[in-house]
């Protein structure tokens, strides 16, 4: 269990950076629990034993003054398809592909995708938050947010790396958080323009 005496503050658990950050941690630990475990010995033998892995995400502060700074740890990269019915110029369907690096939980991220592009088109499609001078004038239960009922059909393809290529951290996992919404009310607004 954690223990805010002996464990750091990783930062947030927000947005994409958890699983990188977490991931590698997690990985480091284990890389140091597999050493303890050679020579025959078990998890037993371990016993009262304690292994740490420890991972710092560190990036150049917004406007740094310096040749490549560096902002990101990990990118992820996606894009979305959306598709209208001829007839009532309804979306009928959205299509994604994502670079996700190696899923830890399939299902749960294509569920965040899923959940992200549903959001993506409320927001490009159906919601009107008004705002006067920069103070909100719309209320959420009255701004159009899509019921589920409304959602179209989702297809969502993880573009998975070759088992031989060797990605850095937490084996190659990459966080998606807000990335599965990012694509979606531009993929909108391009379909409807066509």
């Amino acid at each position: 269990d954690p223990d805010t005496i002996r464990t750091p503050d990783s930062g947030t658990s927000t947005a994409s950076r958890q699983t990188v950050v977490t991931g590698e941690a997690a990985r480091r630990v284990g890389e140091k629990l597999k050493c303890a475990l050679e020579g025959g010995k078990t998890v037993a033998d371990l016993e009262g034993q304690e292994f740490f892995g420890e991972y710092s995400a560190k990036t150049d502060p917004l406007g740094a003054i310096k040749d490549n700074p560096i902002s990101h740890v990990s990118y992820s990269y996606g894009t979305q398809l959306i598709i209208l019915d001829e007839e009532t110029r309804r979306i009928k369907k959205a299509v994604s592909a994502f670079d996700v690096g190696r899923p830890v939980n399939v299902q749960s991220v294509e569920g965040q995708i899923e959940g992200g592009m549903v959001m993506g088109i409320g927001y490009g499609v159906t919601e009107k938050f008004e705002c006067v001078d920069g103070l909100p004038k719309s209320k959420f239960g009255t701004i159009g947010f899509m019921r589920a009922d409304e959602a179209p059909e989702l297809e969502v393809t993880l573009c998975v790396p070759d088992e031989e290529r060797k990605l850095p951290y937490s084996l190659g996992a990459k966080g998606v958080g807000e990335l599965c919404m990012i694509p979606t009310a531009p993929a909108c607004a391009l379909a409807y323009y066509k």
